[in-house]
C-alpha cells in the first residue's frame, strides 16, 4: 500500500478543491448564453495571442540563427562548423513555429512533433559540445 504524507494529502485536497471550483464555474458559463458569448470572445483573443506569439517566437529564433551565421563568418575550423550547424538548427526551429501556426498544434501532425523534438535535441547537443570544448580549452 502506498503511503501519502500529510503535506501531500493537504496539497492534493487543495488541488481537488480548485478543480471542483473550476468545473462548477465552467458549468455556469456553459448554461448562460451571455457568458457563452464572452467565452467565445475570450477564445478568439487567446487564439490571436497564440498566432502572434508563435510568429514572434519564430522571429526570435531567426534572430538567433542570424547571430550564429554572422559569428560563423568571423571564425574558422570546428567552431565555424558548429556555428553553421547552430544557424541551421535555429532557423529550422523558427520555421517550425510558422508551420505550427498553420497546423494549430506543436504535436500534430506527428512529423511536426518529431521536427521540434529533433531541433530541441540538436540545441542540447550543441550546448553540450560548446561546454565540453570550452572546458577543454580552459585546461592548463
Amino acid at each position: 500500500m502506498m503511503k501519502i504524507t500529510k503535506g501531500a494529502a493537504i496539497r492534493l485536497t487543495i488541488l481537488f478543491i480548485f478543480l471542483g471550483i473550476g468545473g462548477a464555474y465552467s458549468w455556469q458559463i456553459m448554461s448562460n448564453p451571455a457568458s457563452l458569448e464572452q467565452a467565445e470572445a475570450q477564445s478568439k483573443l487567446l487564439e490571436e495571442i497564440y498566432v502572434k506569439g508563435n510568429y514572434i517566437e519564430a522571429f526570435i529564433w531567426f534572430c538567433f540563427a542570424i547571430g550564429f551565421a554572422v559569428n560563423a563568418v568571423k571564425t574558422s575550423g570546428k567552431i565555424r562548423t558548429n556555428r553553421l550547424i547552430a544557424t541551421l538548427v535555429f532557423f529550422l526551429f523558427g520555421l517550425s513555429d510558422i508551420v505550427e501556426v498553420q497546423t494549430g498544434a506543436w504535436w500534430s501532425p506527428w512529423w511536426l512533433f518529431v521536427w521540434k523534438v529533433s531541433c530541441g535535441l540538436s540545441m542540447v547537443i550543441l550546448l553540450w559540445v560548446y561546454l565540453r570544448d570550452r572546458a577543454i580549452s580552459n585546461k592548463p
